[in-house]
């Protein structure tokens, strides 16, 4: 019996680091798009126009968390496949509750 340790085989991806520097501008961004939610729900919009934007802010700040806080960016495709069924059935909810 060999004690020797394993090598890494030759299928193992290489693993991507993102910079601190990114983590720091993404950061950034997700505290602007908070004020900017904050700025709209206080600047008496509309409910309309108010519902529209806060929910494609909220999509965009979903998806720079799911992108590079999850890693889900340089990440397998098996991981987005696995992220799009259940965004399927989200989308699918929202509108049976919207339509009354």
């Amino acid at each position: 019996m060999s004690t020797a340790p394993h090598a890494p085989t030759a299928s193992a991806a290489p693993t991507v680091h993102t910079s601190t520097r990114t983590y720091i501008i993404v950061f950034a961004w997700l505290a602007v798009m908070t004020a900017i939610e904050v700025a709209i729900t206080a600047a008496g919009l509309p409910e309309n126009i108010r519902i529209i934007v806060l929910v494609v802010l909220a999509v965009i700040k979903a998806a720079l968390v799911i992108l590079f806080y999850m890693h889900l960016l340089h990440d397998s495709k098996w991981y987005w496949i696995l992220l799009i069924a259940p965004i399927f059935f989200v989308v699918m909810l929202t509108q049976f509750l919207i339509i009354r």
